[in-house]
């Protein structure tokens, strides 16, 4: 079954953290979030990152998608900058609360 999936933002890597750029149609998953923990209480937040593996060493996985647990460090409007995501230029997907801390 192929499904086509539209990618919401973007992973970058910077230094040993990961940078999440949400797409700015896409700016009501980010007032989702902040609407679920509050404003200002977003460092620390564990979330599940939706995104499509870019892995260039594996040209095989390309339509292959990848859930990775992510702790949130900082929000600047629709950029995200989280740590525990081993990912660059990969096309996200989805972004949710991890409610199973």
């Amino acid at each position: 079954m192929n499904l086509n999936l539209e990618p919401i933002g973007i992973i970058k890597k910077a230094a040993n953290k990961s940078e999440i750029l949400i797409y700015a149609d896409f700016e009501q998953i980010i007032r989702n979030i902040v609407a679920k923990i509050g404003e200002g209480a977003e460092a620390g937040q564990k979330l599940l990152v939706i995104h499509k593996n870019n892995n260039s060493k594996k040209p095989d996985d390309g339509h292959q998608v990848q859930i990775t647990k992510a702790t949130l460090l900082e929000r600047n409007g629709n950029l995200l900058t989280v740590s525990g995501i081993d990912a660059n230029e990969d096309s996200v997907i989805d972004v949710r609360l991890d409610m199973l801390v």
